[in-house]
């Protein structure tokens, strides 16, 4: 098995060969979003906005809002050195360049606490992601110290060829229930050769 390092050398040079460098729009994507039932009732989402190769969702998290749903984007805390959530209502007016210079929440929005229902639902990016739903991040782990706060439904979202049959895991990293992409809406657990 590659190590964690091997494979985002890997993925981020796949990524660039498809011209992949910057946050892009995936109609294919953004439907299956849309398509996925296990959304539909869902109230309050934890969602993200792109930076370098992610996707871009604001097209689905403007319709989330317009629906009268709950949206909470994270947002870096520099004083206690981790992320935190804060809802938003606006995705234009709401937001500010901040840490890395990702899109986030004003510092004048209240901060959101976490529990085991709050959010409902996590959008989460990722380099890589495998068929038992574990996710290969950019290596800081700040999804992991956020998504280990809430017991809620995580799903990742990528691309088709950032799925791979094996990552590495350690017992912080905290694993999807799904994985979205392009193609498909997959449930985690699944053998690897249906990932092929």
């Amino acid at each position: 098995m590659k190590s964690k390092s091997e494979l985002r050398r890997q993925i981020k040079q796949k990524l660039a060969e498809l011209g992949i460098t910057q946050p892009y729009v995936s109609e294919g994507l953004l439907q299956n979003l849309r398509n996925f039932p296990e959304l539909s009732a869902v109230r309050t989402l934890a969602a993200f906005l792109a930076l370098g190769h992610e996707p871009d969702l604001r097209p689905f998290l403007q319709d989330w809002l317009n629906d009268g749903r709950s949206l909470l984007l994270p947002r870096y805390d520099s004083t206690a050195g981790c992320y935190e959530l804060a809802a938003v209502t606006n995705l234009e007016r709401d937001t500010v360049r901040g840490h890395y210079g990702i899109l986030e929440p004003a510092p004048l929005l209240s901060k959101v606490i976490l529990s085991n229902d709050i959010p409902a639902a996590w959008l989460v990016p990722g380099l890589a992601f495998s068929p038992d739903g574990v996710r290969l991040g950019r290596g800081g782990g700040y999804y992991d110290r956020l998504l280990g706060l809430s017991s809620g439904l995580r799903i990742g979202v990528c691309l088709d060829c950032q799925l791979t049959l094996e990552i590495p895991v350690q017992e912080h990293d905290v694993r999807m229930h799904h994985i979205i992409t392009e193609t498909r809406i997959m449930k985690c657990q699944q053998k690897a050769e249906e990932f092929s």
